[in-house]
C-alpha cells in the first residue's frame, strides 16, 4: 500500500497538474474581477445608480457579509460532496446572478443580486486552493499556489484596462459598467469549461472510503504525466493510502469533525483566525476605496497628504461620472505591481521559508501606513497604498497553503472555509470602518491598520512554535494531540 504524496512524487508535475493549474488560475482571476475588480464597476456605475460613499460601504459589506455566513456551508458540502462538484455548482449559480446584475436599473436590486452573488462565490472560493493542493505533491504546494495566484495581478490589469476602453464609450441605456461586469465573467466560464473535464481530487476520494475511485484517477494521472503505455502496476502502486485518515465508522458525523478541527488543532486555528481576518480586511477592502479616493483627489493640484485633501470633501459629492483610462491608469499600475510582487515571491520561496516572506511582507505594510501619514507627491501617495495593500494581498496566499499543510484531508475544507469566513469578516468590517471614518477623522482611518498589523506579526512570529513545515513532523504532531485527547476522555 503506497502514500498518495509518495506517488504524486513519483509522478512528478506533469500534464495533469498543468490543466488543473490553468482551470484554477482562470477560476482565481474570475474571482478577483469579481472581488477587487468590482471597484472598478462601482466607479463607472457611481453616477447611474447613484452610489455615494456610505452605499460603497454598504454594497461591499453585504457582498462580503454573505461570504462569510456561506462559507462554512461550502466547506462542509467540499468535505461531504467532493470539490469540484461545489466549484461547479456554485460557480455556475454566481456568474449567473452577477449577469443578472448588469441589467439593474437602480442601486436596491443591484445590492440584492451583488449580496446573493456573493453568497455562491464563496463556494469557489473555499474550494479551489484546496482543489489544486490536493492534485500538487507536497513539496511544491507553496509555489504552484502562489503561481495560480498570478491570477490576481493578471485580474487588475484585466479590469482596468476594459474599463478604460468601455467605461467612456456612450452606449445608452446601456452603461458601459454593464458591458464591463459581464466581461468579468469570461474567465470563471473558461474554469467551469476545463472543470467538467477533470476528476474529482484523489484525496478527496481517499479521505471518504472510496480507494477504488482514488486509483481510477491516479490512473489517469499517471498516463497524462507518464505516457499511456505506463500503470501505476508498472510503478509498483497497487492501491493508496494516506496519513491521518478520518476513521470510518467517523465518514458521516460532520459534528465530530468540526468538534475535532477546534480542538486538536485549536491552537494554531486560533492564529490563522486572525491573521486572516487582518490580512483580507486590508488586501481586499483597501483596494476599493483607494481607486475612489485617487480619483476624488485628482483635480486637487496643490501636493498635500491624503488626509488634508479630504478634509472638505463631502462624502455625499464624492462621485466622478466621466472615467477613462487617465483614471484607470492607477489599477492599471496596481495590476502590474501585484503580478511583479507575486513573481517576485516565488523566487523567493526558493530559498526562503514561507513564514519568513509572511513576516518580511508584514513589515512593508507597516511602513506603508506610516508613510501615508506624510506623503504629498501623488506617486509616492501611490506606492504608499501599494506597500499596505499588495504584501498582505501575497501573504494571504502562503498563509493559506501553510494551514493546508497541518490540517488533514478530511478537515481541510472545514478549516479553509473557517478561515474563509474570518477573512471576508475582516474585510467587512473594514469596509464600514473606512466608509464611515474616511473624511472625518482620516488619520484614525490609516493610523488604526498600523495596531493591527503589529498584531497580526506578533501571531506571524508565534507560528514559529507550530510544527516545521515537514508533513511529516506535521502529522507526528496531530498524532500526539489526538493521543492526549483520548486520554483525556
Amino acid at each position: 500500500m503506497s502514500d498518495i504524496d509518495d506517488v504524486f512524487a513519483l509522478l512528478g508535475f506533469g500534464k495533469m497538474q498543468y490543466i488543473v493549474l490553468f482551470a484554477c488560475l482562470v477560476m482565481q482571476m474570475w474571482i478577483t474581477n469579481e472581488q477587487m475588480g468590482i471597484a472598478v464597476v462601482i466607479a463607472g456605475a457611481s453616477c447611474e445608480l447613484e452610489i455615494v460613499d456610505y452605499r460603497v460601504a454598504w454594497l461591499m459589506a453585504c457582498n462580503f457579509g454573505s461570504q462569510m455566513l456561506s462559507c462554512y456551508m461550502w466547506g462542509e458540502l467540499s468535505d461531504g460532496f467532493g470539490r469540484r462538484r461545489v466549484i461547479l455548482i456554485a460557480g455556475l449559480t454566481a456568474i449567473l446572478l452577477s449577469l443578472l446584475s448588469a441589467c439593474m436599473p437602480e442601486f436596491w436590486s443591484f445590492l440584492v443580486l451583488r449580496t446573493l452573488q456573493g453568497f455562491f462565490i464563496s463556494g469557489s472560493l473555499v474550494c479551489t486552493m484546496t482543489y489544486l493542493s490536493e492534485f500538487t505533491k507536497v513539496s511544491l504546494r507553496p509555489r504552484v499556489q502562489n503561481i495560480m495566484s498570478y491570477a490576481i495581478g493578471l485580474s487588475l490589469i484585466y479590469v482596468p484596462s476594459l474599463a478604460g476602453v468601455l467605461l467612456p464609450l456612450e452606449m445608452e441605456p446601456i452603461g458601459g459598467w454593464r458591458i464591463l461586469l459581464i466581461c468579468n465573467q469570461i474567465p470563471g466560464i473558461l474554469g467551469l469549461i476545463s472543470l467538467i473535464f477533470l476528476p474529482e481530487s484523489p484525496k478527496y476520494c481517499l479521505s471518504t472510503g472510496n480507494p477504488e475511485k482514488a486509483m481510477n484517477i491516479m490512473e489517469k494521472v499517471c498516463r497524462l504525466n507518464k505516457g499511456k503505455d505506463v500503470t501505476l502496476a508498472s510503478l509498483g502502486v497497487d492501491s493508496l493510502t494516506q496519513p491521518r485518515l478520518r476513521p470510518s465508522q467517523m465518514v458521516k458525523d460532520r459534528c465530530h469533525d468540526t468538534k475535532n478541527l477546534m480542538t486538536t488543532h485549536a491552537r494554531f486555528m486560533c492564529i490563522f483566525f486572525f491573521i486572516f481576518f487582518s490580512l483580507s480586511g486590508i488586501a481586499f477592502a483597501l483596494p476599493i476605496w483607494m481607486l475612489r479616493i485617487r480619483v476624488l483627489v485628482s483635480h486637487f493640484e496643490e501636493p498635500q497628504t491624503i488626509c488634508d485633501h479630504l478634509k472638505g470633501v463631502r462624502p455625499e459629492r464624492s462621485q466622478e461620472c466621466e472615467l477613462g483610462f487617465k483614471e484607470m491608469m492607477d489599477p492599471i499600475i496596481h495590476g502590474f505591481v501585484v503580478l511583479g510582487l507575486f513573481v517576485l515571491t516565488s523566487v523567493l520561496l526558493i530559498c526562503l521559508k514561507r513564514r519568513i516572506v509572511i513576516v518580511t511582507y508584514t513589515v512593508v505594510a507597516i511602513a506603508g501606513c506610516v508613510a501615508l501619514n506624510f506623503m504629498k507627491h501623488p506617486d509616492l501617495i501611490l506606492a504608499s497604498f501599494f506597500a499596505i495593500i499588495d504584501p498582505p494581498l501575497c501573504s494571504i496566499r502562503l498563509a493559506g497553503s501553510l494551514l493546508i499543510d497541518l490540517v488533514p484531508t478530511h478537515l481541510r475544507g472545514k478549516a479553509f472555509a473557517l478561515i474563509s469566513m474570518l477573512g471576508r469578516c475582516g474585510v467587512l468590517i473594514t469596509s464600514l470602518y473606512v466608509g464611515y471614518t474616511l473624511t472625518h477623522s482620516c488619520l484614525v482611518t490609516f493610523n488604526l491598520l498600523i495596531l493591527i498589523l503589529l498584531g497580526k506579526q506578533l501571531l506571524s512570529l508565534k507560528m514559529y512554535i507550530l510544527p516545521k513545515e515537514n508533513p511529516q513532523f506535521a502529522a507526528y504532531w496531530c498524532c500526539c494531540y489526538q493521543r492526549m485527547l483520548k486520554l483525556e476522555v
